[in-house]
């Protein structure tokens, strides 16, 4: 019995021995992970493009519409202004706001239709354009998808003429807007960065009504009408984005 226990301690004692004479285990370090860029920031840009659209003139007696007067025709032009917003992400998720304000000379006409006088001319132009919309997104790093919708401003010539001269009244009209886009951070720093997008916007102005006094246009009087109006916009721009609290960004 003794022999066995004598045994036992001095087991334990050559253990205890060899575990103080080994190397500590080196503790596990992890690796790095890489910083990314985050579109928390505000920004201004300017941006330009092309603009499509479609109106249609349609003759109104009282409450009751009447026959189309020029039937529906097509509006082209070209968009250019600046832009201001701010987004926030959370996670991959992006959401924002935009406000953009562009000029334009969108525009198109087409001859009236019997049983109006088929002499003139009807026609619709767009001046300027202002939106403000709400963007959400996903974030890929550096590139951001989104989708946007809002209301949209536009200030309008509607034009009546024929070879008696010509009447035009201008009105403001409201509606709403919606589209899709996507933006790249091309170049990053500390301080934020240099973005590029592309994007397409709907508008939707319904319709408005012009003419109500009947100007006289020649021996006529201009008939009261509701002009509706359409935009499809197609453009590019570039943002200088400021960083909120210096969020990590991937610098270049």
């Amino acid at each position: 019995m003794k022999r066995l226990l004598v045994a036992a301690m001095a087991a334990g004692l050559a253990s205890h021995v060899f575990a103080a004479d080994a190397p500590a285990a080196k503790p596990a370090v992890k690796a790095p992970v890489p910083a990314g860029f985050n579109w928390t920031s505000c920004y201004a840009g300017v941006q330009g493009g092309g603009a499509w659209g479609r109106s249609e003139h349609v003759a109104r007696a009282g409450n009751a519409s009447g026959p189309t007067i020029s039937g529906t025709f097509n509006l082209t032009g070209a968009v250019a202004g600046g832009a201001f917003g701010c987004d926030f992400q959370i996670e991959k998720t992006v959401l924002g706001f935009e406000n953009d304000a562009s000029w334009t000379n969108k525009h198109g006409s087409a001859q009236d239709q019997p049983p109006f006088n088929v002499a003139a001319t009807s026609s619709t132009r767009e001046k300027w354009i202002d939106m403000f919309r709400g963007r959400i997104g996903y974030a890929l790093d550096q590139f951001l998808i989104y989708g946007t919708a809002g209301v949209a401003f536009a200030g309008t010539d509607v034009t009546v003429s024929d070879p008696a001269g010509a009447v035009t009244e201008s009105r403001t009209r409201t509606g709403l807007a919606a589209g899709l886009g996507a933006e790249w951070a091309a170049w990053t720093d500390t301080w934020g960065a240099v973005s590029f997008k592309l994007e397409y916007v709907h508008t939707d102005f319904g319709s408005k009504r012009y003419f109500e006094a009947r100007p006289p246009l020649g021996d006529a009087l201009v008939a009261t009408r509701d002009v509706r109006l359409t935009d499809d916009i197609v453009r590019a721009g570039v943002n200088v984005r400021f960083n909120w609290d210096s969020p990590v960004v991937t610098k270049n």
